[in-house]
């Protein structure tokens, strides 16, 4: 029942920075998902409503490598006498481990090193421990990025651990209290989101758990009803474990019979109070987790028993080191499925996290659902729905409770948002949170200034804009300021302008904002927002050439992450002759970029450049995307020139599928998700 500082010394690699472009949210706010025609109507509703990918006000973090060495991360432990759980509050209060002191045993998949890799919605993630969810699907914005943690005492005094942060995307609150009072054998973890607005908000929260996966590992649920992938890649299914088509023939309970990488949803029956999940290992350990009635359904995750699979757990972690799996618990059916939070609204939910251990005769019965019914008597026996929820009350009775000592600081934006409804609509933050002056750094400034002084304040043209923003409470004061004084229409203002306009989806508004913006000052910035508006609507000459004035009027790219960009898209336009030769004019720092590279690989295809391509395919990149298959594409053309031209014939598709079969990829390239 102690918390405090500590530290983590570990191999690994740290974020280096951030991409500065607004990536805007897809022009379709909604996901097409099909199903194979088992889905009930009440499956089908909201499933990839509100899921379209969304990025602002974030920016992308796309800037880190493979370079690992000693690096040491800050931590903060909780720990009584039978537990000790250690968090990360530099990288959205990650749950690092929890260790059961009695036998020195991880309870958790702990990662021997840090190596963040392009895996969620803003690029960078790492695997390992357990990772809090919320706001829209694709990981969390915060998985990478420091949130607020304090310290508070319980009545008893037992001390516990709050972290909390502001939700930019969607405007809300959340805070997740840690627990271990003495004598306690779980870890209780109290979850509140608060939507304190006018307006319903579509809402997702998925606690994300990596386990240890060994050969026998087992997963059980309260159901065996299940939505799963569908093999033919025909969107999703519904089926009954422990046997799915999307694993034919084989016991789906065990992960290792994926041949490929795949998930399910266990779909928790309504009349299930207290919803839990649990993986049985060969040595009789039983992890397990279980709930309050909020957080109803539970997924399964794995990497799958193949080449690309075995290699994404290696590149994550070390070579034999990285094998996990991922059981998590979420508000929706599927993490595709959309539920709205009212305006106005409090939802808040208790989890608990701990190991026992069972009888391996039992758990491994071949019969599943027996198996089943005795994981969950022995799960009862541990700790009961009803104690789960007395604990609830407990803890909800502790939510409002002010921070007693703050351990960690996360970003200024809490603190923002606090000035704002202060001087704005008379109100505050709810009860709680703490968000500090001291916060708030350069990416508030400029607008702190729009508050307190009514402009937006002018930055240099070649300046990396501090920050983005897109709340509609923002967008009017910016909109009231342009409209108020001719002195405050600066170009910066009117690109910020524009950006919100844009994210809103108020396309003709926000390129008339653009425009206006170069009228007063040109800028790289705006000329690229415009090219964006132009690639997305197909007209990839008018992006190119916009992309061309930025590239002029800042006599080069103020980023590197303009010239990945502008080389995206010369080689989508099939100019590799002109890829090339920008590739060459590029400053040494931005060619070296890993995106850079991969994105030109398919310009030194074209033009036989054989010694970047060999060793484009031994290079070990950083920021290949979960399923990526570019290089690999590359790989087999590459492959079939070579044939066509030690044959004296052209290159034709015939000679590509040769290719695929008689050249394997080598293992670092190869991040496949399906296939070995």
């Amino acid at each position: 029942m102690q918390v405090y500082r500590s530290t983590l010394i570990l191999e690994g690699t740290t974020l280096e920075g951030e991409n500065p472009l607004p990536m805007f949210r897809n022009r379709n706010k909604n996901r097409e998902v099909i199903d194979n025609g088992s889905f009930s109507p009440e499956l089908k509703k909201d499933m990839g409503a509100n899921t379209g990918e969304r990025y602002l006000p974030y920016r992308i973090q796309d800037r880190y490598t493979r370079e690992r060495e000693t690096i040491e991360l800050q931590t903060i432990t909780l720990e009584n006498e039978n537990l000790i759980a250690v968090f990360l509050p530099d990288y959205g209060g990650r749950l690092y481990s929890l260790k059961d002191k009695r036998t020195d045993r991880d309870i958790l998949y702990k990662n021997p090193v840090m190596q963040p890799a392009n895996l969620a919605i803003l690029n960078a993630w790492f695997s390992g421990g357990v990772e809090w969810n919320i706001g829209h699907v694709g990981h969390t914005f915060t998985t990478c990025s420091p949130v607020h943690a304090a310290k508070l005492s319980d009545d008893k005094g037992n001390e516990f651990l709050r972290i909390y942060e502001y939700e930019r995307c969607k405007n809300l609150f959340w805070h997740i209290d840690f627990h271990l009072p003495q004598g306690a054998e779980q870890l209780q973890i109290y979850v509140r989101i608060i939507n304190d607005n006018q307006n319903p908000i579509p809402m997702y929260w998925w606690t994300n758990i990596a386990v240890e996966e060994t050969p026998k590992s087992r997963v059980f649920s309260s159901t065996s009803e299940a939505i799963y992938i569908d093999p033919g890649l025909k969107g999703y299914g519904v089926g009954h474990l422990p046997y799915l088509p999307s694993v034919l023939d084989a016991d789906a309970t065990y992960p290792m019979e994926f041949p490929f990488s795949s998930e399910y949803f266990f779909q928790t029956p309504a009349s299930c109070k207290s919803p839990w999940e649990a993986v049985a290992y060969e040595d009789g350990r039983l992890f397990f987790e279980r709930s309050t009635s909020l957080l109803q359904y539970r997924k399964m995750f794995c990497w799958g028993n193949h080449a690309g699979g075995r290699r994404w757990c290696d590149f994550l972690a070390k070579p034999g080191e990285g094998n996990y799996i991922e059981v998590q618990g979420g508000f929706a059916p599927t993490q595709l499925h959309d539920i709205e939070m009212p305006a106005n609204t409090v939802w808040d939910f208790t989890q608990m996290i701990g190991v026992t251990y069972v009888d391996t005769n039992l758990a491994y019965e071949s019969n599943w659902e027996s198996a089943k019914g005795y994981i969950e008597q022995h799960i009862d026996s541990r700790i009961h729905g009803d104690e789960v929820y007395a604990i609830h009350e407990r803890l909800q009775s502790l939510a409002d409770r002010a921070p007693e000592c703050l351990l960690h600081t996360g970003s200024g934006w809490g603190a923002l948002e606090r000035l704002r409804r202060e001087q704005e609509e008379g109100r505050t933050t709810p009860a709680g949170f703490v968000f500090i002056d001291e916060s708030m750094e350069g990416p508030q400034q400029p607008w702190i200034v729009l508050l307190r002084e009514g402009h937006f304040p002018e930055s240099g043209v070649n300046e990396i804009p501090a920050s983005w923003m897109v709340q509609e409470e923002w967008m009017n004061r910016v909109e009231s300021s342009l409209t108020i004084s001719e002195d405050n229409r600066s170009w910066s203002a009117l690109m910020h302008y524009g950006v919100m306009l844009y994210e809103k989806g108020l396309e003709e508004e926000a390129i008339a904002a653009w425009e206006n913006s170069l009228k007063l000052q040109p800028s790289a910035w705006v000329y690229r927002n415009l090219a964006e508006v132009m690639k997305i609507r197909g007209e990839t000459n008018k992006a190119l050439a916009l992309l061309e004035q930025a590239y002029l009027v800042s006599n080069s790219f103020p980023d590197r992450a303009f010239a990945e960009e502008y080389l995206n898209l010369l080689i989508q336009n099939k100019e590799f002759e002109k890829a090339w030769f920008i590739y060459e004019s590029l400053p040494a720092d931005f060619a070296k970029g890993e995106r850079i590279q991969i994105i030109v690989g398919a310009a030194a295809l074209h033009l036989d450049n054989h010694a970047f391509m060999n060793k484009l395919f031994n290079a070990e990149f950083a920021v290949i995307r979960e399923g990526e298959i570019l290089i690999i594409e590359l790989w087999y053309k590459y492959n079939a020139k070579k044939l066509a031209n030690e044959r004296n014939i052209p290159l034709a598709q015939e000679l590509i599928d040769e290719a695929t079969l008689k050249f394997p990829p080598p293992s670092n390239i190869d991040f496949r998700m399906i296939g070995s």
